[in-house]
């Protein structure tokens, strides 16, 4: 029998799917064989003669010309059983299974692998070289490669067993059944007789409020419909990561059609409409509590995909406090954003919670005597006191005019959404000397690059000097269930100490796990928090921009003077049993 990860069977079966080779029909089949003989749904297929292994090798050899590679008699070294920490081979189903000086080559069975290049590198601080190999060869090689941790496999493979088990039985007794919160509607104002025509439809516009009230009640940020070949589905974003909801799924593929004409009602957007994007928005009352969706609608090759942002108008109101801060880097911060003048830079990728610390930075600042402009692409929260501006590219309306326009509405604090471009960094800089306040964004991998970032853009760096007062480099992390935390027995001293941990805090160090309870949703995470860098641009550092310091360099003069980076936090966040390891590799590990 194949051991494999679920995860990485799902995938290999989607590009199965993707690739005609087998079909949506073959679904109930294949889980009907692995569940009767306790086998994975890989055997499954193999069992069915539904493909075998020498097509899915000569797929990937085709589509990503790669060399193959028997790995039967390849003799595993101590090294290589070093390499990579057990649970990552186990869980990513890959075989790591040779060392030639810097360059560590790694078996794959299918293309779904290719995204863990830039992870693989950073764990290994190796070049990667991959190569195609059979399911079973893999399979094989990683059961030898993890020997005397034969528990661990077990207990993989069991607890995958029982999660299929878990969801075949599900599966069997679950109708489609939803409840619609009696309180949650669509505002919108529909002539009689358009709601006589659509009476009919009544299931379907039961369906799309479920839909938006479980995903609004649940604290989700975005709802993505979806449409397949075969199957359609319903998922939510929550606490950052996509969870399908496999309730809504028979009745939404008998429908999609339907559906996606209700929200295009909902959205006020055009229903006759199929070939090109559209964008809307949707007012949203539940609970007396008025709830606003950004509607994004994009036609693809089987139907037309939905995705909502949802904006609680709730969420622009939380304070620094609340924001997870290291007491000195909150001091800090606060130093800054109550200066008179210079520029405050929130920077990290999309989904990390800038707009958030944005808006709590604005709400402590903003004052009676103060006159706050902003300008945003889009609007996500209103507050109160602040004049905010709708980025309109479209008729030119782009965050350079706004700044310009700014500068002569007499403003003390300004804030502009995203410095995309030259421009807009020249004018948010020189108004930063000119006796202004600007807090920005930028989209950089940390708190050191971003200076870097601004030099290759062309900005002079006497300006990035005398301008730039603070850059805070951020992500979000989902936090350990504290209902059901346990030790982590895959995470050893070793294990640590590659991940920057001293010997004697990887010795005494107690990493826990979430098991996965109700609370959590038997995903072991429970809510997020912000894992934080406060660069402070203090003397020493204007002096390293103005001497074109290098990133490295410009991060080691910063730690001599006091900067903690978000690796730092990190680490000491997985001490206090707040963090899970894999979840601080997935989010602060970068290539």
């Amino acid at each position: 029998m194949i051991n494999i990860s679920r995860e990485s069977e799902i995938n290999l079966i989607n590009i199965l799917i993707d690739q005609d080779i087998i079909s949506g029909k073959d679904l109930a089949n294949i889980k009907k064989v692995s569940t009767e003989g306790k086998k994975s749904q890989l055997d499954a297929v193999f069992e069915l003669e539904l493909t075998d292994e020498e097509k899915i090798l000569d797929l990937l050899v085709k589509e990503q010309s790669l060399a193959t590679i028997d790995l039967t008699n390849i003799p595993i070294t101590d090294q290589i059983k070093s390499v990579l920490p057990s649970n990552y081979i186990n869980m990513n189903f890959i075989a790591p299974f040779k060392i030639e000086g810097k360059t560590l080559h790694i078996a794959i069975s299918d293309s779904s692998k290719l995204s863990l290049m830039r992870n693989l590198k950073t764990i290994t601080k190796m070049d990667i070289e991959l190569h195609a190999a059979k399911v079973s060869n893999i399979s094989d090689f990683i059961t030898k490669l993890l020997e005397g941790e034969e528990t661990t496999i077990k207990s993989i493979k069991a607890a995958n067993a029982e999660k299929q088990e878990q969801q075949e039985q599900k599966e069997k007794t679950k109708t489609f059944e939803y409840e619609v919160d009696e309180s949650a509607e669509v505002l919108e104002e529909t002539p009689e007789e358009d709601i006589e025509a659509i009476e009919n439809e009544s299931e379907v516009i039961r369906f799309s409020t479920a839909v938006v009230a479980e995903a609004i009640k649940s604290g989700v940020s975005d709802i993505h419909i979806e449409p397949y070949r075969f199957s359609s589905r319903v998922r939510y974003r929550l606490d950052g990561m996509l969870q399908e909801q496999t309730h809504f799924k028979k009745f939404l593929h008998s429908n999609y059609g339907a559906v996606v004409t209700r929200f295009k009602i909902m959205g006020k957007l055009d229903i006759a409409e199929r070939r090109l994007p559209q964008d809307g928005a949707i007012p949203f009352k539940i609970e007396g509590k008025v709830v606003d969706l950004r509607l994004s609608i994009l036609p693809t090759a089987t139907n037309e995909r939905i995705v909502m942002r949802v904006l609680n108008k709730d969420a622009g109101d939380i304070s620094l406090e609340q924001l997870n801060f290291d007491e000195n880097d909150l001091k800090i911060l606060r130093k800054a954003i109550h200066s008179t003048q210079g520029l405050v830079l929130v920077t990290g990728p999309t989904g990390s919670g800038k707009t958030t610390t944005l808006y709590s930075i604005l709400k402590e600042v903003s004052k009676p005597h103060l006159n706050i402009l902003t300008a945003e692409d889009p609007v996500e929260y209103e507050l109160d006191g602040v004049a905010q501006v709708q980025i309109k590219d479209d008729i030119g309306l782009n965050f350079a005019t706004a700044l310009r326009s700014f500068l002569r509405q007499d403003p003390e604090i300004i804030l502009v959404g995203e410095m995309r471009d030259k421009e807009t960094v020249d004018i948010g800089l020189k108004a930063a000397l000119t006796g202004h306040l600007v807090f920005s964004t930028l989209h950089t991998n940390d708190a050191p690059s971003t200076i870097t970032r601004l030099q290759n853009m062309g900005t002079p760096d006497y300006l990035i000097s005398a301008a730039c007062s603070l850059v805070l480099g951020q992500r979000l992390a989902r936090k350990t269930c504290v209902e059901c935390r346990e030790e982590d027995p895959d995470i050893t001293p070793k294990v640590l100490t590659e991940f920057g941990f001293t010997a004697e805090q990887a010795s005494r160090a107690k990493v826990v796990r979430g098991k996965g309870c109700p609370k959590c949703k038997d995903s072991g995470y429970k809510g997020r928090m912000g894992i934080y860098e406060v660069l402070n641009v203090t003397k020493a550092v204007k002096e390293a921009i103005l001497r074109k310091a290098t990133t490295p360099e410009l991060r080691e003069i910063a730690i001599k003077e006091g900067f903690r980076t978000m690796n730092d936090m990190g680490r000491e966040m997985i001490l206090s049993g707040d963090l899970n390891f894999r979840e601080y590799e997935r989010v602060l590990t970068m290539g």
